[in-house]
């Protein structure tokens, strides 16, 4: 399902880009399956996990369930229906995940905080048009104080596990709320306490540029990453954030 979701995330942009006819009518016939398929593996508690439920997987795992909503939100914004009751349905799921403190659970049965998939919620929220939810407000600040303004491992920095899977998602958070979106959200506060797009492009932008390779890569993150290719894509995702590359990640 991981594989499905980016994919279809990837599609449905270049649908979105698409002016030649033959492919735009190709494009949208994959993408309505594949929101058929989505729909379908979506799990009986409004999540999803790494396999179907079609399959007789009815579980679901909170990485999973946001990479397939970014994806359907992706779907939608380029014309392709999306059922509104499978959203709602993932939102119950997604409020039924969030602990007291206001991160997100790896998955309803574990409890476990998860700062990253923290971020990749807020993400969704934004996505989705939903800038004062108050469930998003709730992740957002869980981030704010939990998520270092820096990348680990060789830079000096604490690893937090996963660095380029929470980077990809928090820089996305951080990009839509600009340089104002902050005191928008939470009223006034001080400088320091605030995230804004500039502090935190000035600051992790910088670090990636030094992190490079010399072939143009950046390496796997100390047992933490899946590999070189898997950083290389997460952190120049990053990187485009500020050139409007892709429409769903554009304010």
């Amino acid at each position: 399902m991981y594989g499905h979701g980016f994919a279809t995330l990837f599609l449905a942009s270049v649908y979105g880009d698409e002016t030649d006819m033959k492919k735009r009518a190709r494009l949208k016939d994959i993408l309505t399956r594949a929101v058929k398929y989505t729909i379908n593996a979506q799990s009986s508690r409004g999540g999803w996990y790494y396999t179907s439920k079609a399959d007789g997987h009815d579980q679901d795992e909170g990485s999973v369930t946001i990479t397939q909503i970014q994806a359907l939100r992706a779907c939608r914004n380029a014309g392709i229906p999306v059922p509104k009751a499978v959203i709602s349905k993932t939102y119950d799921y997604l409020k039924a995940c969030t602990s007291p403190r206001g991160a997100l659970y790896y998955s309803f049965n574990s409890k476990q905080e998860r700062a990253a998939i923290t971020a990749a919620g807020v993400a969704c929220m934004f996505n989705a048009g939903e800038y004062k939810d108050e469930l998003g407000k709730k992740w957002l600040k869980f981030c704010q104080q939990n998520i270092p303004m820096q990348l680990g491992g060789n830079m000096g920095g604490p690893r937090i596990g996963h660095d380029e899977y929470t980077h990809y998602y928090f820089s996305q958070c951080i990009y839509v709320l600009g340089d104002n979106g902050w005191e928008k959200l939470y009223g006034p506060t001080a400088e320091a306490d605030r995230l804004t797009w500039t502090k935190y492009r000035n600051t992790v932008c910088d670090q990636l540029l030094q992190m490079q390779n010399q072939d143009g890569s950046w390496s796997a993150g100390g047992g933490f990453s899946v590999g070189p290719v898997y950083s290389t894509a997460m952190y120049l995702a990053i990187m485009q954030l500020d050139k409007w590359v892709l429409p769903i990640y554009q304010r």
